[in-house]
């Protein structure tokens, strides 16, 4: 960059490693197909209609401050990235078949509320494609509402016809993911970026990134297989392999929000100075004087000035490093598999699938 040097290099390109193992192939239609039913909304109007409270003055109430609003933002359009990762962990272990669609749906309703939970502590406007939940009912009903939603996969897991054992394991998994990602949550929430010493940054970052976003990409591979049948080591493999994703899956999305495409993102962050992976690889690129001269631009945008002049900088500090450290991030995940004696189709299947979210991010 011009105003600012930096004192390590980018990765070569001859460094990247493929992210697939054998030949990429594209998603099969089945493989579409199987998730082609899953609709979270339905789902849960179907549901929702079978709990108690349907009719008399408190049935109106919590149609009102709970059902109706959850339904509603449920039925917003998303990626059901939790739920194909959940089939991953199946099929996997099991080689074919899929499995039951609430399954695959209970990491989305984890997903949804921690969505919930976020917008209200970043003050956020929109949510895929509508206001916020909070901005529509209050921050009070939408707390409540997402509270909800943290307890309910508890006793959609009581109704599965999995073995008793495997429903018992199933929830430790749950109540371990939302430990951790609370613990991911409060590192998120509790420093600003110019508070931390510079050596500390990537380190912070790496451990909120894996608490936050990887510990519940590993709980969807780790319940799939774990409905499956897969051994404990079978399922910690696999709970290994979806919280490097996660990982890297959030290395990807923080180093591309700099991009001009998502600068909304970016600033969103940049005002809160939250601690993400562009400043965890701007502290490891930086000398000294330069990363200083970053974080007091940090702490100006987050006292209201433009945070875009920073955003600027940082994208090109991150340049194509960024890239290559997300590749080499999503590559990691897929050593885990190749080392493995897994389903040669599913491996196939599942690492297609990361190459293709890699190209979605630009």
């Amino acid at each position: 960059m011009k105003a600012l040097a930096v004192s390590a290099s980018a990765p070569s390109a001859g460094s990247e490693r493929p992210l697939a193992v054998g030949p990429r192939q594209r998603r099969t239609a089945g493989a579409a197909d199987a998730l082609a039913d899953l609709d979270l909304g339905a789902f849960f109007e179907r549901r929702v209609s079978e709990l108690p409270g349907a009719e008399g003055v408190s049935g109106m109430v919590w149609q009102e401050t709970l059902y109706r609003p959850l339904a509603q933002f449920l039925s917003r359009p998303g990626k059901l990235l939790r739920a194909r990762l959940l089939r991953h962990g199946w099929r996997l272990v099991d080689g074919c078949g899929d499995p039951p669609p609430a399954l695959c749906l209970l990491p989305e309703i984890l997903h949804s509320a921690s969505l919930i939970v976020d917008d209200i502590q970043d003050g956020a406007e929109c949510r895929r494609g509508g206001p916020a939940l909070h901005r529509l009912i209050g921050p009070e009903r939408a707390l409540n509402a997402a509270n909800w939603l943290y307890f309910w996969p508890y006793a959609l897991l009581e109704e599965m016809r999995l073995p008793a054992s495997r429903r018992r394991r199933a929830a430790q998994l749950i109540t371990a993911a939302l430990l951790d990602c609370h613990r991911g949550q409060a590192l998120d929430l509790g420093v600003q970026v110019w508070t931390l010493p510079q050596h500390s940054v990537a380190s912070l970052v790496a451990e909120q990134s894996r608490l936050k976003t990887g510990c519940l990409t590993a709980l969807c591979t780790g319940l799939g297989a774990l409905a499956a049948g897969g051994s404990a080591r079978r399922v910690a493999l696999l709970m290994r392999f979806g919280e490097q994703v996660g990982v890297a899956l959030q290395m990807l999305d923080d180093l591309t929000a700099v991009l001009p495409s998502r600068h909304d993102k970016a600033g969103e962050d940049l005002r809160f100075g939250r601690p993400t992976w562009v400043w965890a690889l701007a502290a490891q690129r930086c000398n000294e004087g330069e990363y200083l001269m970053l974080t007091q631009q940090a702490r100006a945008a987050a006292a209201g000035a433009d945070w875009r002049p920073l955003c600027a900088l940082l994208a090109e500090v991150v340049g194509e490093a960024g890239r290559a450290a997300a590749h080499e991030a999503l590559a990691k995940a897929g050593d885990l598999l190749a080392a493995a004696s897994l389903p040669e189709a599913a491996v196939r299947e599942v690492l297609s699938e990361l190459a293709g979210l890699e190209r979605a991010y630009g």
